[in-house]
């Protein structure tokens, strides 16, 4: 999946209701202090909601960097030749003015998309409390080198109920 965010028309105005929560505005500024281009989300655990930690970033950043496109990459499930042809793809998209915001898998489980962590400006750590235990967090960090993570965001353990709306939501191909 790939997704564009498209500077509004000239004349075009934000309603408030467009306006991020001011969790997410800071979630935006503390990246901005990095002057990122390329920014890869990194889920701590298999099953982090790491696309929509970039979904969010992309929500937070719109009425900031209105004037930029900021390209949403779903890079998840690639093969260890995919993943380099995926960096060099995402690399020319920043040399052409774009930003990038790539979502990979667990490093834990899928070594295969360290190379996206390693090409990024910066990471973003994703954990879900209540499943992600120190060890796995731990070890991403240490694959891809602490000083390369820019923050980290948390989202709450999901009931069986949103799980199964969520399933239902999104089918597996």
């Amino acid at each position: 999946m790939a997704a564009d965010s498209s500077p509004p028309p000239a004349d075009a105005t934000s309603p408030d209701s467009a306006i991020p929560s001011p969790a997410l505005q800071r979630l935006w500024f503390a990246l901005e202090r990095h002057a990122w281009r390329f920014l890869t989300v990194v889920p701590a655990h298999p099953g982090a909601p790491a696309l929509e930690a970039a979904t969010a970033v992309l929500e937070a950043g719109a009425p900031y960097a209105y004037l930029e496109k900021i390209h949403l990459e779903d890079a998840s499930g690639l093969s260890p030749t995919a993943a380099s042809q995926k960096v060099l793809e995402l690399r020319e998209r920043v040399s052409r003015g774009e930003r990038v915001v790539a979502v990979i898998d667990s490093l834990v489980t899928r070594p295969a998309s360290l190379p996206l962590a390693l090409a990024a400006d910066g990471c973003l750590l994703c954990v879900t409390l209540g499943e992600t235990d120190f060890s796995a967090a731990n070890k991403t960090l240490e694959f891809v080198g602490h000083e390369r993570f820019l923050g980290s965001v948390t989202f709450p353990r999901l009931t069986k109920k949103q799980r199964r709306a969520l399933a239902k939501k999104n089918p597996k191909p």
